[in-house]
């Protein structure tokens, strides 16, 4: 595995983030659209960086939407 290959980060669907989190569809989406959640627009998906989804595990959140 390159330097390069290590940085970059794994993508997950919003399904998969749904399961971590357990929590709804629509809630992901709130949180991608507020910028808790990085995520790219790939076509018509959406997928979101693994590293922003654990370090949202890691540290919680407990804001309002």
């Amino acid at each position: 595995m390159t330097t390069e290959t290590k940085k970059l980060s794994r993508l997950l669907s919003v399904k998969t983030a749904q399961e971590h989190l357990n929590c709804s569809r629509s809630f992901v989406y709130q949180l991608m659209d507020k910028g808790i959640l990085k995520s790219v627009k790939i076509g018509k998906a959406r997928r979101i960086h693994e590293q922003s989804l654990v370090k949202l595990i890691e540290e919680g959140y407990d804001g309002v939407l």
